[in-house]
């Protein structure tokens, strides 16, 4: 198998490591986890919570790969395993903000890969099936951002600290943004019915999560909730929205594996230098991410809007 991977943190000056880890076992197990951006910004002897989970999923899911667990297991038993493995980690490193990972594997069962995906990490096949679930929650905030951006982006000047001042709106909510002064409540009340008019969901749970911000939205994982979603958190895992699929390796010709950093996938060519050029087009036609690429976060001079990976492998033929 032919492999190719780029990975690169969302500071742009390289400064800080980012949350996406990746594991790569030829001929075994090539996967991607993305770990949750932690909501404290703490970090822990030089690594965020959302690398650590990332991490130790990873590790776990390399131990699960040599005993054979990642072909005969569930794709429950599996996603548990790696859930229990970050809950331990976060016990180990005392972090008190529940740390979360996406995850993402395509497994060699020796007739077929097996593909395992949980949360927004995604992996396409032959370069047009792709495997991808995109949260509810997010399109909530998503719409909500845009509208706050919208706001803001003609009070102040400087668009990086328009950026930064709609993150944290988001982040701490609108009523945090109304008490503060930041916005009217006509105003937070307007990105409230931005974001049910995107996502159709009921007035009242997408108020009552924006109003208390993305600060709060881990209460949702793994939650049977309109908003639930899976999380690999250290908790029990639901499997509504995850992929196990067999693929014959017959049919396969090449495999990609992604993180959400990359807002758009290339239309054409599955290697590295399309998924790049692909994010250098993104970039210039959207770079706040609030036109045809939009996205929960937008880039500034410093930050990308988010870390971005990608596994870009070929199968051997014979």
């Amino acid at each position: 198998m032919n492999i190719e991977v780029f990975s690169r943190s969302k500071y742009k000056t390289g400064n800080k490591p980012g949350d996406d880890v990746v594991l790569i076992e030829p001929d075994s197990v090539l996967a991607v986890f993305d770990g949750a951006t932690d909501p404290t910004g703490a970090f822990y002897d030089g690594e965020s919570s959302g690398r650590i989970a990332a991490r130790s999923a990873a590790r776990c899911a390399s131990d699960l790969a040599r005993s054979g667990a990642l072909v005969s297991s569930t794709a429950l038993e599996i996603f548990q395993a790696l859930s229990d493995s970050v809950k331990q980690a976060a016990i180990e490193r005392n972090i008190a903000h529940p740390p979360s990972t996406t995850a993402a594997l395509v497994i060699d069962a020796g007739t077929s890969y097996r593909l395992l995906a949980l949360g927004d990490t995604g992996i396409r096949i032959n370069g047009n099936t792709v495997y991808q679930h995109h949260k509810i929650i997010d399109t909530v905030s998503t719409a909500a951002r845009i509208a706050v951006h919208g706001i803001l982006s003609q009070r102040i000047a400087d668009p990086d600290e328009a950026e930064m001042a709609t993150r944290k709106v988001i982040f701490d909510g609108l009523d945090a943004a109304v008490s503060s002064g930041r916005l009217s409540r006509d105003e937070a009340d307007h990105a409230i019915d931005a974001s049910v008019t995107q996502s159709a969901l009921a007035a009242d749970i997408a108020a009552g999560f924006l109003k208390g911000g993305i600060r709060t939205q881990f209460h949702h994982a793994n939650s049977d909730d309109p908003l639930g979603y899976a999380s690999i958190n250290g908790k029990a895992v639901i499997l509504d929205g995850t992929t196990d699929i067999m693929v014959p390796k017959a049919e396969v010709t090449s495999i990609e594996i992604f993180s959400d950093g990359y807002v758009a996938l290339p239309s054409s060519g599955t290697g590295l230098r399309d998924w790049e050029d692909e994010f250098d087009r993104v970039e210039i036609a959207d770079f706040h991410k609030t036109g045809p690429f939009q996205a929960v976060k937008g880039a500034t001079t410093v930050e990308y809007c988010d870390d971005r990976t990608v596994i870009s492998a070929t199968p051997a033929r014979a």
